[in-house]
């Protein structure tokens, strides 16, 4: 019995080899660390994760430093370009693969390049401010992609495809972790291979061979887009043609993927054999000139693709104030002054604004959702990132109360004046629309938009008391 006795005491003891409490110390040197390789201090950097992992071993920070003192490992990150918030904007994380220490500040020069290439596309350019730049500082122990039986420590397992020309690639998992080294990312990276040449992509993330900007473009309509290729010349043995958004194996234009397109005439969309790496057995929607392709910019069809894509995790509503209430809520804000403030920030893109209304009801006439993931959360706040399920939103079929469009600030306001009201409860909604048509456009960039990716809603009840 006295043995089992003292055995929670001698438990309780501390161990003679255990590494003291980091009271602290251990987080303020990680972010150290992190500070050193963010400033492009790179050498440093890796002797304060060596030091990270040898005082504070068996610790969280510890582990971490253990992790990026090894020879290919991540270091630190920095922001390129930030528009917004990351809770609303597209993340893409640039990354080097092959780039020894020696070498780092000329990847950094190269990652702060590539944002100018997305904004000079029209595509892009239109949709810039929706995207955060944020580059990831990789070292490899080594140069060199893996193939023709010669293997290389680097970061990301760069290696050669099975393909005529040998298309550079990288580990999807590795790259996956090195993205779990951010606080917060998109499962989007763009990796730049110093010794690879040309590119893949698919996933989230698009593989350039060197630096080439165009190929850049290309393989990001591959791992962003879930776009095909439209170039007719064999790269590699492929499966039979899939449909799919800007591809199809059916000539019948009834059938294709872009009929809406067809249907619009559209200058220049219709049938257009030879795509998927073939010359015939498969179609395209444009003759030439689409990224896809061997072109400098994305036919309408793939553009619209792009749009959509970029609003599954992007809402068009950036901000609302005061904090939006759901449909169901019990909660309101009361008119305790001549007049309540409701106020939206619209998201901006570089050459047409988006389309803010605003209706006021009472509360018996309020719309109701018809579908939602949550028909109790705020829709201001539903859904943001990738995992974006939009509520469909209940039809109005009265007159605004209030329309405003063109405002190059974004930022738009409904005044509830209290004397314009009766006692009792309201709905207020606004709804913000991107009918992404540019000026002097014949069409709108987006045809069709069945899940509303293009539209958001943010609703208020306010009380008007009794005098």
């Amino acid at each position: 019995m006295k043995a089992l006795l003292a055995l929670p005491l001698l438990l309780a003891a501390p161990s003679p080899s255990a590494p003291p409490l980091p009271d602290g110390e251990a987080t303020a040197l990680l972010e150290k660390a992190e500070g050193r390789a963010s400033t492009g201090k790179y050498r440093e950097a890796q002797r304060l994760y060596r030091k990270l992992a040898k005082d504070f071993a068996g610790t969280p920070e510890g582990r971490i430093g253990e992790r990026r003192a090894r020879p290919s490992a991540f270091l630190g990150a920095a922001d390129i370009v930030r528009n917004g918030d990351s809770g609303n904007r597209v993340d893409i994380v640039l990354m080097g693969e092959g780039y020894q220490l020696k070498e780092m500040k000329a990847f950094a020069k190269l990652a702060d390049d590539l944002p100018n290439y997305f904004r000079r596309n029209r595509t892009l350019g239109e949709y810039y401010s929706y995207f955060n730049f944020i580059r990831a500082d990789l070292v490899s122990a080594d140069n060199g992609v893996d193939g023709f039986g010669r293997e290389y420590d680097t970061a990301l397992g760069g290696h050669i495809l099975g393909t005529y020309a040998g298309h550079v690639a990288v580990n999807g998992g590795e790259v996956r972790k090195m993205l779990d080294e951010l606080p917060a990312h998109d499962g989007q990276a763009i990796v730049f291979a110093k010794l690879g040449v040309l590119g893949s992509g698919g996933g989230g993330i698009a593989t350039i061979g060197g630096r080439n900007m165009k190929t850049t473009l290309h393989e990001f309509g591959h791992s962003f887009g879930r776009l095909s290729d439209e170039y007719t010349s064999e790269t590699h043995k492929r499966g039979a043609t899939k449909a799919n958004v800007n591809v199809t194996d059916n000539p019948d234009p009834e059938r294709a993927p872009w009929k809406h397109f067809i249907d619009a005439k559209v200058p220049g969309v219709d049938m257009y054999q030879g795509a998927d790496g073939r010359a015939r057995g498969a179609w395209r929607p444009t003759a030439n000139g689409c990224t896809m392709g061997a072109g400098e910019f994305y036919c309408p069809v793939c553009r619209e693709q792009l749009v959509k894509l970029i609003y599954t995790m992007v809402d068009p509503i950036d901000r609302a104030h005061p904090a939006p209430h759901g449909s169901r809520s019990d909660e309101e804000y009361v008119v305790e002054g001549k007049e309540l403030v409701l106020e939206v920030t619209a998201m901006q893109p570089a050459n047409h604004t988006l389309e803010v209304q605003w209706w006021v009801f009472p509360e018996a006439e309020a719309p109701r959702p018809t579908v939602s993931d949550n028909p109790d959360a705020a829709p201001a706040k539903r859904g943001r990132r990738s995992t974006r399920n939009p509520v469909e939103l209940a039809p109005i079929n009265v007159k605004p109360h209030q329309k405003s469009k063109g405002k190059r600030d974004g930022e738009h306001e409904l005044r509830f004046k209290r004397s314009a009201f009766e006692p009792g409860r309201y709905r207020v909604v606004c709804r913000v629309t991107d009918r992404a048509k540019l000026r002097g456009a014949r069409h709108p960039w987006v045809l069709k938009d069945d899940r509303g990716l293009l539209e958001s809603e943010a609703g208020w009840w306010v009380r008007v008391p009794s005098e």
